[in-house]
Order: structure tokens, then C-alpha cells, then sequence
């Protein structure tokens, strides 16, 4: 009682069954500029678009030098943090990204007017402490 399995395409010229396609009956149809060298289907896709900004005119300023005087010279911590968003003005102007340019260079200002200010009261009271709490007022 063994029954014998159909392929699953009929041979010949459809076997009778009209709606049947085999696939090497399959001709595509297609133009000289969708075929490749081999005669076969080519996918064409487009390439992708890059939108750049052009760098803004008058850029933000990013007080670079600033960020890097508060750093060596008042407080080490304020000034790499705004050393880090002077670094980020700089890179938003070349971007031509002014409100993330214009945030970025307010940060960078606060921070180093922070850091003067802490730096100086931090200097004071180191002299202070050396200088007059110990007796000697000047050290020549």
C-alpha cells in the first residue's frame, strides 16, 4: 500500500495543471540596466544620503584657554569639566549645531568663573594658614 509521493512541481509543461509554475519556467522580463553580467536579477538600491552641517559663522565662543588657565592654576576638577564642555562648543560650532553650541559655552563659562573663585579662596586660605597662623608674616 505504498503510495507514490508527487513532486512538488508537476514535470513536463505543467502536467496538465494550469496554475502550476514550475520555477525554471520562470523568465524575468527586465531591462538592460536590471540584469547583471550573468544575465541574472541585480537588486539597485540608492546610496545613502549624508546630511552635514555647514560650521556656523560666528560660532560660540568655547573659551578653550580659559578652561585650561582655571585648570593648571586654580582647580583642577572645574577646570577639566569645562575643559570637557569647551571641547563640546567646539565640536557643536563645527557641527552647525548653534543651541547645542550656545548651552554648552554657558556651562563652560560658569564653570570657570566657579573654579577662579574657588581656586582664589582656596589660595587665600593657604597663605593665610602658612603666613599668619604660624607666626611668620612674610617668609623673607
Amino acid at each position: 500500500m505504498a503510495q507514490a509521493i508527487s513532486p512538488l512541481y508537476p514535470q513536463g509543461n505543467n502536467a496538465g495543471n494550469h496554475h502550476a509554475v514550475h520555477p525554471e519556467s520562470v523568465h524575468f522580463q527586465l531591462h538592460a540596466q536590471g540584469l547583471n553580467h550573468h544575465n541574472q536579477p541585480a537588486v539597485v538600491v540608492q546610496p545613502p544620503v549624508y546630511r552635514a552641517r555647514a560650521p556656523l559663522p560666528d560660532p560660540e565662543p568655547d573659551y578653550m584657554c580659559y578652561s585650561r588657565f582655571t585648570m593648571c592654576f586654580c582647580c583642577i576638577c572645574l577646570g577639566a569639566a569645562a575643559l570637557h564642555y569647551s571641547s563640546e562648543t567646539r565640536k557643536a560650532n563645527g557641527a552647525g549645531q548653534r543651541a547645542e553650541a550656545a548651552s554648552n559655552s554657558r556651562t563652560a563659562l560658569t564653570l570657570n568663573h566657579v573654579g577662579v573663585i574657588v581656586g582664589a579662596i582656596i589660595i587665600t586660605l593657604y597663605l593665610l594658614n602658612t603666613f599668619y597662623f604660624d607666626g611668620n608674616l612674610l617668609p623673607f
